[in-house]
């Protein structure tokens, strides 16, 4: 409270210490009623790997086996397994089993559109 109190004084805030420390704490019980902190920890947790991206942007374009995988990121199919249950999780993608084979695709065709616009996004940031 003695540092909150120092930077409102520092910058001439008229705010008062305790009211300010009020807002901030219901700013934080807010966030915590929102789906972004019940969910998003997996979700960008699962967003935050190189590999688990490559395999949601091939999974967009189409089902694939986890064999497929394995030789478009020339990595172990245990590696796969591992970045394809992170993303399950998530609920970026869901799988089903035929026969022998274990199937991915995107989980619904919002996470399909989640990629496109995240590309734009981005390459939006890279011009800037």
């Amino acid at each position: 409270m003695e540092r909150l109190a120092r930077l409102i004084e520092e910058d001439e805030c008229s705010a008062k210490c305790e009211k300010y420390a009020d807002e901030l704490k219901k700013l934080s019980e807010e966030m915590d009623k929102t789906i972004l902190c019940e969910f998003g920890p997996k979700f960008f947790k699962a967003l935050a790997d190189h590999n688990r991206l490559k395999i949601l942007k091939m999974l967009a374009v189409r089902e694939m086996c986890v064999c497929e995988l394995n030789v478009a990121l020339d990595i172990s199919q245990g590696t796969i397994s591992h970045h394809l249950k992170i993303l399950q999780e998530a609920k970026l993608i869901k799988g089903r089993v035929k026969g022998k084979w274990n199937y991915y695709r995107v989980y619904n065709e919002q996470i399909d559109k989640f990629i496109k616009k995240s590309e734009q996004v981005l390459k939006n940031m890279q011009k800037t």
